[in-house]
């Protein structure tokens, strides 16, 4: 039994109208669906829920069948982050186990998730009174220290841009970004002297 169907079948009590196909699940869809009445006022039936997990390309998926009036699709990982955030979180980590996440793959790495979440990657707290930041000259310092080599230049910091996808996506207010970012790079090219 595959990780996505241990949460599908631990996540099924909580789904309405909660079937197994042949090839998916079926329920009815928490977007359209949610109030557990069609467009005319009627109680939904088991064969009118439109939700679906299907597996795809050895991957699970998220779908609506309403086409004309919802049609969601998603991975199963996203569907879990939007409706079950600490199972999410449980799901990424096993994942990551398997080291079956990352990039090229459905699901992201534990590491990029909590840094997405801020749980990660934040500055240490710093203690102390606020009057040792006002004076400076009472906390000790460690003694400086000389590069191996005074006369060797440091080598230059590289920054990359990410990656652009199509002009397309370029057309909103990426571009305008970019050039902010590439603007103020030459700048501080500029400003060290290389």
């Amino acid at each position: 039994m595959t990780i996505e169907k241990t949460f599908i079948d631990y996540i099924s009590p909580s789904l309405p109208l909660f079937s197994r196909q042949l090839n998916a699940f079926r329920f009815r869809c928490p977007y359209c669906q949610s109030t557990g009445c069609d467009d005319k006022g009627k109680q939904i039936t088991p064969s009118g829920a439109s939700g679906f997990f299907y597996q795809k390309n050895n991957a699970w998926n998220f779908e609506c069948k309403r086409l004309n009036r919802c049609g969601k699709s998603h991975s199963f990982e996203k569907f879990l982050e939007i409706f079950y955030p600490l199972l999410h979180f449980e799901y990424v980590r096993l994942r990551d186990q398997l080291g079956t996440t990352g990039f090229q793959t459905n699901c992201p790495s534990l590491e990029t998730l909590l840094k997405k979440q801020g749980m990660l990657g934040f500055d240490p707290l710093v203690f102390g009174s606020p009057r040792d930041k006002q004076h400076p000259q009472h906390i000790p310092q460690a003694p400086a220290t000389r590069p191996a080599s005074a006369s060797a230049p440091a080598a230059p910091k590289v920054t990359r841009l990410p990656p652009m996808r199509s002009p397309q996506q370029q057309a909103g207010h990426q571009s305008r970004l970019n050039h902010l970012v590439k603007q103020r790079e030459q700048r501080r090219r500029l400003r060290d002297g290389w």
